[in-house]
């Protein structure tokens, strides 16, 4: 079972009062959701779809700090695929720095909905991609994935597009 954003937010705060934490495994969830571990990856992907390019970047960030970022060609994709991606690699690059605990911030809305659980997947080139993105969470002790505005999400955006231009 897959809890989504709000559900976990809704347990983050029943949690945080210490009388609802009656045994050790409430101790423990309480821990790692408000944990200061936590990471913040924001991820984007670009796709050129008349030059056949694609690129994905990401960029985290902990107590406000950056601490790692990448930037990679793709190859021939779809924006949607391109998000996708840039997705995945966020993720296998925070397993390598054995970030546990994570909060993603994505411009494609369609990507927070279907891994959120609100959208079905139904393209037959997205079904992969979420079910390894999927995969990934699970190895995760807690993860959040949200919805930001573009213009928010700048140093990513960036690293996408350069990731795109490098294969050209």
């Amino acid at each position: 079972m897959k809890l989504k954003q709000n559900e976990i937010s809704a347990i983050k705060v029943l949690l945080a009062s210490a009388e609802n934490r009656s045994n050790q495994t409430l101790e423990e969830l309480h821990r790692k959701l408000s944990s200061d571990d936590l990471v913040e990856l924001y991820i984007d992907g670009a796709a050129d779809l008349h030059s056949k390019t694609s690129g994905i970047g990401g960029v985290f960030f902990q107590n406000g700090n950056e601490i790692d970022s990448f930037s990679e060609f793709l190859g021939d994709a779809t924006n949607n695929e391109a998000e996708y991606n840039a997705l995945i690699r966020g993720l296998q690059v925070a397993k390598e720095l054995n970030i546990s605990n994570i909060c993603i911030y994505a411009d494609s809305l369609l990507v927070v909905n279907q891994v959120n659980g609100e959208f079905k997947v139904k393209h037959e080139n997205m079904i992969p991609l979420h079910a390894l993105v999927t995969d990934l969470l699970d190895d995760f002790d807690s993860w959040t994935l949200k919805h930001i505005l573009r213009d928010k999400n700048t140093v990513a955006d960036k690293l996408s597009k350069a990731g795109m231009m490098s294969g050209r």
